[in-house]
């Protein structure tokens, strides 16, 4: 029986995905190191819950990934909210910022990638 760790690093390798929204919850950590940032937190929290719609869309048939990549798609948006905020309020620097900006469009251009080839038509076999 494989260990957890393997199963991990091969779901990861599997889905790269995973790997590069893993690397958004670390910049995200970033946002004020303040234990009672509630910006940060609900930052993590967003970005914990976009990684959860991942795994699920992994497991799902054609039509329920497509919902759960856009519901995906949708908490990216307010994680882009939740980062202009931070920078806007100074909890984070502009270098970090612009880390975490471009973070969240390489999630962003995979979630997308991978909704547009849900949505190709299936090709005849």
């Amino acid at each position: 029986m494989q260990k957890a760790k393997d199963i991990l690093e091969n779901f990861s390798e599997k889905f790269p995905l995973l790997n590069k929204t893993y690397d958004l919850y670390k910049e995200a950590a970033e946002i004020s190191k303040n234990e009672e940032n509630t910006l940060r937190k609900s930052s993590e929290i967003t970005i914990l819950e976009i990684l959860e719609l991942i795994v699920i869309a992994t497991r799902q048939g054609r039509e329920e990934k497509k919902h759960t990549l856009i519901q995906a798609l949708r908490k990216l948006d307010t994680l882009k909210v939740f980062a202009d905020m931070a920078k806007d309020l100074k909890n984070v620097s502009e270098a970090k910022y612009n880390e975490l900006h471009e973070a969240l469009n390489s999630v962003g251009q995979m979630l997308g990638g991978w909704l547009k080839a849900v949505n190709a038509p299936k090709e005849a076999k």
